[in-house]
């Protein structure tokens, strides 16, 4: 590869992006630093980060399989001349363990040691004519150790919290280390591969066409493609193969561009809809607050009372307050409804045994001659027929249809009301 490609290797954004989110870390430690509590969640947080990394990787260490000179010599001695040349000046532990079909690897630091974990289904390539492709990978992950990723991530733990900031360092981080990895195995074909493995995995992914493929870039677009890379970590993966190939072959590399119209019209469309969202919040909070106003309107328009309120929420403490301060236990609403209607359309069993015990209608009827044994039926609500029968709920009353609730009952083939019903008319 042409030697002046190697002062272009450390993408342009990833200075930028680390400069705010230093500075928005360090600000944010600062602040916490100020209060007890925050001293405390500074604490919580290095120490739950260090425990949890700690059990993971204790377990890979000691199940791994660790290259060495004895284990797998031949790669793990490409793996330590690419390291070299990265500029490593101690060649990291690396460990291939099992990953149930997943293609990853990583790189970390624990207790002073630089460590890089390769998955099996990517390790697997070396017997498939892919060690140039697993060289790729390792050397992606040595550029994290070598640029400093890893030991600074715990300084920007609080900027990674926050959406596309940290995200847009850790996405330029990958475009550094793709770059480096590419130029130290050189091999832009090996490194175009093992990002490919990942998008399609190893079986396929020397039948893809990797122009094709890059070109989705203009093809596949639009406002929730954009904002799932923001979110995103890692840059989607025909943007990473695009851009290794415009700095290695970009003279023979199509110029790609994404369209960006989609973008900025969904963007309008969200920015707008946060807006609608926002006034409507802010406008149900004010109508919160005259909640009380509104539902004395409401009562008004349906003719409901206090009482019927306190019934159908089963508040008998209230009921029992009304009834004291003077309400009529059988007033009724613009339907004809009264409490006893309510509590059984709520299913206040409390409050309508309130009722009933002081003197309420069983029998009562609304505007359309409807009894509250028949809405039990309606509701299916066995229980509550069982105490409106206990109160002397009579059976025999219709409704304007001519229909009893005995008729409703085998009209909806309600066995359960059939078989009480038929036990209190044999009574």
């Amino acid at each position: 590869m042409d030697p002046s490609i190697q002062s272009q290797l450390t993408h342009r954004k990833e200075n930028i992006y680390f400069a705010f989110v230093l500075l928005f870390s360090i600000l944010t430690y600062i602040f916490l630093a100020f209060s007890i509590i925050g001293i405390v969640i500074i604490a919580f947080m290095v120490l739950i980060s260090v425990i949890f990394h700690g059990l993971m990787m204790g377990g890979i260490r000691r199940n791994g399989v660790k290259l060495s000179e004895e284990q797998f010599p031949d790669l793990y001695e490409k793996a330590v001349k690419v390291a070299t040349d990265i500029g490593l000046k101690k060649i990291p532990d690396i460990y291939v363990v099992e990953s149930a079909g997943i293609l990853n690897a990583f790189a970390t630091r624990f207790f002073g040691r630089n460590m890089v974990v390769l998955y099996s289904d990517i390790f697997e390539l070396i017997e498939r004519e892919g060690e140039k492709e697993v060289l790729f990978v390792l050397a992606h992950e040595f550029t994290h150790l070598k640029r400093k990723h890893v030991i600074v991530s715990l300084l920007l733990l609080p900027a990674m919290w926050v959406p596309f900031l940290g995200n847009a360092y850790m996405r330029a981080c990958e475009y550094t280390c793709d770059r480096y990895a590419a130029y130290y195995v050189q091999s832009l074909d090996a490194a175009k591969n093992a990002l490919t493995i990942l998008a399609i995995g190893k079986e396929l992914y020397s039948k893809v066409n990797q122009q094709a493929y890059m070109k989705q870039l203009e093809t596949e677009s639009g406002f929730f493609v954009w904002l799932n890379e923001k979110l995103s970590s890692h840059p989607h993966l025909p943007k990473r193969i695009y851009s290794l190939s415009i700095l290695f072959a970009s003279d023979t590399t199509e110029v790609l561009s994404e369209p960006k119209r989609k973008v900025w019209i969904g963007l309008i469309i969200a920015m707008f809809s946060t807006i609608l969202v926002s006034t409507g919040l802010f406008a149900g909070y004010k109508t919160l607050e005259k909640v009380d106003m509104f539902s004395e309107i409401f009562a008004g328009l349906e003719g409901t009372t206090p009482l019927m309120d306190a019934a159908s929420s089963n508040d008998v403490e209230e009921l029992q307050v009304l009834l004291d301060e003077g309400h009529d236990i059988d007033e009724v609403d613009n339907d004809g409804s009264t409490a006893l209607h309510w509590a059984v359309f709520y299913n206040s069993y409390e409050a309508a045994e309130f009722l009933l015990e002081q003197g309420a209608n069983p029998n009562t009827q609304d505007s359309y001659d409807t009894t509250p044994l028949m809405s039990t039926v309606f509701m299916d609500d066995i229980e509550m027929a069982e105490l409106l029968l206990q109160y002397h709920a009579d059976l025999s009353y219709v409704d304007t249809d001519g229909l009893t609730a005995y008729d409703y009952a085998v009209q909806y083939e309600s066995n359960n009301f059939i078989q009480l019903f038929d036990s209190y008319l044999q009574e």
